[in-house]
């Protein structure tokens, strides 16, 4: 990379495996503040534990499970500044937050553990609005949400990380007021399900982009009850336990969350008000009553029909405790010795943000979205070195983007980078295609960009795809195994191991998606199941088990928006809710949660609109607009397509 004052490689960047060890995955670059060097192993222990606080009778005690030695007790750590009981708790990857609860009374304290530095007594932070017990908290990697409680409530207060000596702010309400209830979530969304009076089964859904609102009800769990627990990872959540000792677990699929839970297997044993926390791979649910229990469960996301496996115990038995993790509920993993969420000097992870470049007339403009605050237009950022994508390709991996010029010559093959750690400077020059083209399409995977398909003449189609290697990308791109079909202007998205590269035009407009495997990407790439209806100039984003195809021209702009699901991608691609406006050759990028589909034509357009994939029978709500109208742009994020966050 090129300006690299101030800027150091992790060369350890952990990924959790099944088998709960870890491994390294990926090169990672962050900015930092001039003079700080010492990586020192937050990262990795910090993402490695789950902290338990607090509990009955009026403990102040917080033990820490260690994920890879989860056999073993748990080990006690610094305690809490005040003892108390039902509590709750959540946090970032830096911090854990446990706020409210009954000591015999109700308090409105946020205690604030350092994962740097645990041995130490959590600190005093800003409290709640209200004195409260019996609630329940969730939240992101920016923000901490605490729902519900005794006295009957619906107030939702959030935690600003970045200033969290101020009281927290009330947000949108629930739907209805409770207590005894269970919370978890995604970078994107929390839910907040069952509790009493009642019980209820009813499960609300707080959007973190529009938390003002109420939050939404969703599909209820299996079945009511109150004094349960919940964690989760990017795409489920698990709600156990509950009141009258109960050992059921239900799951919501953030995908489908209108739909009721899933029953799944059921906790090692019955009991309620637990902590419960965990990792990406596994849920751990600590403590409970009667009793009371030190038992932990540990369950099994990849196997999650088996009863819960008991682990090794907390070190006090106890119930109606916290607990939090610095990777429960999708959080990326945060090096510990990295400056704290409110310092200045604080670098917003690229998950953040999608970048939309270039454009007709030559256009070198770089707008990025925001994706936690999306409502308001896009930022300007440095431009791409060469003008104009044309509709040609675009990809990325969690450092930089890659933009192929595409503009004028047919024999183009110039690619510039962005720099997301840097994304104020001008692209960067890297290693061109091994064949020119205009009008190609790309998506890739942390490793590697796969640029297909194109044009070289007026009516010259090629079916040829480039590879582009990260972690040598000034050499020449490779030239890979060829699509099933020459066609230029298509849609591409995918996932881990697969691309997809759908629709385009050949001379005819098609509805063909191929499938390139990366790990035999000198293979022909296979054809999977069609599109709903065959188009060109569409494009694609989407996440780690959906693609999502928008746009396009059949001619005459279209609106249609087609699901592929990567589990059953032979079947024909499933229509969803449409664009909010008709329009071809745009831009599409997104992260986990949700996809933007940004500028087009005719009438050339700055609208952006966003896909719901936990609600994507619903038409694409608009956000705030590009800074410009342009159309045949091309987009990418370190957050689409199932990349690791």
């Amino acid at each position: 990379m090129s300006n690299l004052r101030g800027i150091f490689r992790l060369k350890q960047v952990y990924e959790e495996q099944l088998s709960g060890n870890w491994s390294v995955k990926s090169d990672v670059w962050l900015q930092l503040p001039q003079g700080l060097t010492n990586f020192g192993t937050g990262s990795a222990e910090s993402a490695q534990t789950g902290y338990f606080g607090g509990g009955y009778s009026t403990y102040s005690t917080v033990d820490r499970i260690d994920y890879s030695n989860d056999t073993a007790t748990a080990s006690p750590k610094g305690p809490l500044s005040l003892a108390r009981r039902y509590l709750a708790s959540t946090g970032n990857g830096s911090y854990g937050y446990f706020g409210g609860g009954k000591t015999p009374s109700t308090v409105s304290t946020v205690d604030r553990i350092d994962y740097s530095n645990d041995t130490a007594t959590a600190s005093p932070k800003g409290p709640l609005s209200a004195a409260r017990g019996y609630l329940a908290a969730t939240g992101n990697s920016s923000f901490g949400y605490f729902g519900g409680g005794i006295p009957t409530t619906s107030t939702v207060d959030r935690i600003d990380y970045t200033n969290d000596t101020a009281t927290a702010s009330p947000k949108g309400p629930l739907s209805v007021a409770r207590y005894g209830l269970a919370a978890t979530g995604n970078s994107s969304f929390g839910y907040f399900g069952a509790g009493a009076p009642g019980p209820v089964s009813t499960v609300d859904r707080i959007d973190y982009s529009n938390d003002t609102a109420t939050a939404s009800p969703k599909g209820p769990l299996a079945s009511a009850r109150y004094g349960l627990a919940a964690t989760g990872n990017s795409s489920f959540g698990w709600f156990g336990g509950g009141y009258l000792a109960l050992s059921t677990v239900d799951r919501i699929d953030y995908s489908n969350d209108t739909s009721t839970a899933s029953p799944k297997g059921p906790l090692s044993a019955g009991r309620s008000y637990m902590g419960a926390t965990g990792n990406s791979s596994f849920g751990y649910f600590g403590g409970g009553a009667p009793g009371p229990f030190s038992t932990v469960d540990r369950i099994d996301y990849s196997n999650d029909t088996a009863t819960a496996s008991p682990k090794g115990p907390l070190s006090i038995a106890r119930y109606s405790l916290g607990a939090t993790s610095a990777r429960a509920n999708a959080l990326p993993a945060v090096d510990s010795t990295l400056p704290p969420a409110n310092s200045p000097t604080q670098v917003l992870p690229p998950t953040l943000f999608g970048y939309f470049g270039g454009g007709n007339t030559n256009q070198t403009t770089v707008d990025r979205i925001d994706y936690s605050n999306d409502t308001a237009t896009a930022s300007v950022r440095g431009p791409l070195l060469y003008g104009g994508t044309q509709k040609s390709g675009a990809t990325g991996n969690g450092l930089g983007g890659y933009f192929h010029a595409g503009y004028g010559s047919y024999s183009e093959s110039r690619i510039s980078r962005i720099d997301y750690s840097n994304d104020t400077a001008t692209a960067a020059p890297v290693g061109s295609l091994a064949q020119g083209r205009i009008n190609d399409t790309a998506t890739g995977n942390q490793e590697y960009g796969y640029f297909a398909g194109g044009r070289v003449s007026a009516s010259g189609f090629i079916s040829r795809v480039n590879r582009i290697d990260y972690s040598n990308d000034t050499a020449t791109a490779s030239p890979k195994g060829p699509l099933s079909l020459a066609r230029r202007s298509m849609g591409a998205t995918g996932n881990s191991s697969y691309g997809y590269f759908g629709g385009g035009l050949s001379p005819s407009t098609r509805s063909t998606v191929d499938r390139i495997d990366y790990s035999n990407d000198t293979a022909t790439a296979s054809p999977k199941g069609p599109l709903s209806v065959a188009r060109c100039d569409l494009a694609a984003t989407g996440n780690a088990s959906f693609g999502y195809f928008g746009g396009g021209s059949l001619p005459g702009a279209v609106s249609t928006v087609d699901r592929i699901d990567y589990s059953n991608d032979t079947a024909t691609a499933s229509p969803k809710g449409p664009l909010s406006v008709a329009r071809y050759v745009p831009g599409a990028t997104g992260n986990s949660s949700f996809g933007y589909f940004g500028g087009g034509t005719p009438g050339t357009l700055s609208t952006v609109d966003r896909i719901d994939y936990s609600n994507d029978t619903d038409t694409a709500s608009p956000k705030g607009p590009l800074s410009a109208a342009r159309y045949t742009l091309a987009a990418t994020s370190a957050a689409a397509n199932g990349l690791p966050q």
